[in-house]
């Protein structure tokens, strides 16, 4: 079912190899200029965000709008069709998961890797795009690569079997937040653009 792709994006969740070493219009070379933006995104703690999905798997590929509210222990996504129906809504607790379909049926699980393989009939490692899509690596995973822009910003990072590439940043509050996150591995591509960054806390 579609929702049940579209579902795959929402909670996924070194050996550095770096960028040029470009100086930027600050004069400050482009590694201490990462070296303060990874320490100023690590605060965050919360978001909303509104944008839209773009799933390519074969055989098939999925298109979806989605807002989406995190804290530190709770996710709430809505899903949209292209149209603007809604397809799914999804609440994390740090006991559970629930995905609630248009049909108002429940699927529920203890984290999100169990609920895919109960859905998809295997396990991904759904727990990162929280900090993914802050332009940030998950603390607790090894980084296997990660290239930055002269800005400092991440330009592409290697963990967790994925590779994520950042296409562009915007400015939202004391922030530069990522506008456009492309994830792949070996059997899937997620594009996630975002549209709009809120409740950065």
């Amino acid at each position: 079912m579609k929702y049940l792709w579209l579902f795959i994006a929402l909670f996924l969740h070194g050996c550095a190899t770096t960028a040029p070493q470009k100086k930027p219009a600050s004069g400050l070379k482009p590694s201490v200029l990462h070296k303060q933006h990874m320490e100023q995104i690590a605060n965050i703690q919360q978001f909303s965000l509104r944008g839209r999905l773009g799933v390519i798997a074969k055989p098939k590929n999925f298109s979806a709008r989605l807002t989406w509210q995190h804290t530190q222990e709770t996710d709430s996504i809505d899903v949209y069709s292209p149209l603007g129906g809604k397809v799914a809504h999804i609440a994390k607790t740090p006991d559970s998961i629930t995905l609630t379909d248009n049909n108002k049926k429940n699927t529920v699980a203890r984290d999100a890797e169990t609920l895919t393989e109960k859905t998809l009939g295997f396990k991904l490692p759904l727990s990162g795009l929280s900090h993914w899509a802050l332009g940030r690596p998950v603390d607790k995973g090894l980084v296997n690569a990660v290239t930055w822009d002269e800005n400092g910003r991440i330009s592409t990072l290697q963990q967790n079997g994925w590779l994520i590439q950042y296409k562009n940043y915007v400015a939202k509050d004391a922030y530069f937040l990522p506008k456009k996150v492309i994830l792949k591995n070996d059997r899937i591509t997620l594009k996630l653009l975002i549209e709009k960054w809120a409740d950065i806390k």
